[in-house]
Formats: structure tokens, sequence, C-alpha cells
């Protein structure tokens, strides 16, 4: 895991794990657009399509069209410092 990990407590690490692998539709330790839109949605942030292609775009390090869990808490340590919409 990255040294973003760091910035996060083990309880909120294990909260994040379940939510992401909770839409982890297909278990394979990535999350596609929709499934990152959704995943967004239940923890109150709400961002159109357009915006999460561009989070997709910006975090997706490396370019394989999905969000694995350290890409994941790359981009939500952003959403959580900001508690506003990430400016793309």
């Amino acid at each position: 895991m990255s040294a973003v990990s760091n910035t996060f407590t083990q309880e909120e690490l294990t909260d994040f794990k379940e939510s992401f692998d909770t839409f982890d539709k297909n278990h394979d330790g990535a999350i596609n657009a929709s499934e990152l839109r959704s995943l967004l949605r239940i923890v109150g942030e709400k961002y159109n399509a357009k915006d999460v292609s561009n989070m997709m775009h910006e975090y997706d390090t490396n370019k394989d069209d999905h969000i694995d869990f350290d890409e994941f808490l790359h981009l939500f340590n952003k959403v959580v410092k900001n508690k506003t919409p990430i400016a793309l």
C-alpha cells in the first residue's frame, strides 16, 4: 500500500476496503467508473458522469480503465480532505 494509506486510521482503511469490496461487483480488485460513482454517492459525494470520468482519468495511474484500491485511496484522500467536489 502507498504512503497515502498513512493519512487514514486503520479503522478508516478497513471501512474503505469494505466499501470498495462491496462495489467491486466482479471481485477483480478494481472498480469501474459506474461502480466508483455508486460508491461516492453512498458516502454522500455526488458527481455527474463527466466528473467521475475525469476522476478515473486522473487517478487511474496504470490507465487500465479501472481504479484499484491503492488508486482509490489517493482519490478518496482528496475527496475527504476537500469535502468539496474535486477540482479537475
